[in-house]
């Protein structure tokens, strides 16, 4: 009898239980039949990279953040042989204007990523007009508009092409869509959320979170760093 019963189980086990095949024509069906299948995916890692080489270290900025400027300023010169520095953005909610200023680095990562952190770079010397303090009397069109003139200016990106990338829908039906970048905004929100990051700089190396690394370190002390986990990594 208990053969029996076990078997049953195994039986309604199975029946319940999708096979492998079932599961992947899962998402076809899906399709087919027009249901979502969860939010879109990013189909390229969300961060920058530049330099070559271990040491790997994961940089979280925003731009509307001094301390974020002063530790790229730091890391901005360092050798490409010095290790990969990956630099990941980070609107923050508590400045307004945060999101615009990211917008723009996100339109020259589209239109001209070889030119990216030579505009990250921009926008950085250009912080103190970019404050607070300085735009609080500004529309919103007016700082896209400046931002976009930063890009032709400083990299030679066209101003009309990162306008069309920065620009919101006006009419009626338009609402909360946002701009042609706003997926990718939400992308980096929800990557430096799930990874726990706060405040402004946070860094990581080799995936681990370095608190002992913050915004005063300087591009010696960067170096230093970076020389000695190369060394220890030999060792």
């Amino acid at each position: 009898a208990m053969a029996a019963l076990l078997l049953l189980s195994s039986l309604a086990s199975a029946r319940a239980s999708p096979s492998v095949a079932a599961l992947r024509r899962a998402p076809l069906m899906a399709r087919a039949r027009g249901m979502r299948m969860g939010p879109p995916l990013p189909p390229k890692p969300l961060g920058m990279a530049r330099g070559e080489g271990a040491p790997i270290v994961e940089l979280f900025l925003d731009l509307a953040c001094p301390f974020s400027v002063k530790a790229y300023n730091a890391v901005r010169s360092l050798p490409p042989s010095a290790g990969t520095i990956i630099v990941h953005q980070v609107p923050q909610p508590w400045h307004a204007h945060s999101t615009l200023l990211h917008e723009a680095a996100l339109a020259i990562r589209v239109l001209a990523p070889e030119r990216y952190f030579d505009y990250f770079g921009a926008l950085c010397d250009a912080f103190d007009e970019y404050t607070e303090d300085k735009l609080v009397d500004e529309t919103r069109a007016q700082t896209l508009e400046r931002l976009c003139t930063l890009a032709r200016d400083s990299v030679g990106v066209d101003a009309a092409e990162v306008r069309a990338l920065l620009a919101h829908p006006r009419e009626a039906s338009g609402g909360n869509a946002g701009c042609k970048l706003t997926q990718e905004v939400k992308w980096l929100v929800k990557h430096h959320r799930a990874r726990g990051v706060h405040v402004t700089p946070t860094v990581f190396v080799h995936g681990i979170e370095a608190p002992q690394v913050d915004s005063s370190f300087t591009t010696e002390q960067w170096l230093e760093m970076l020389s000695t986990l190369r060394a220890a990594a030999s060792a």
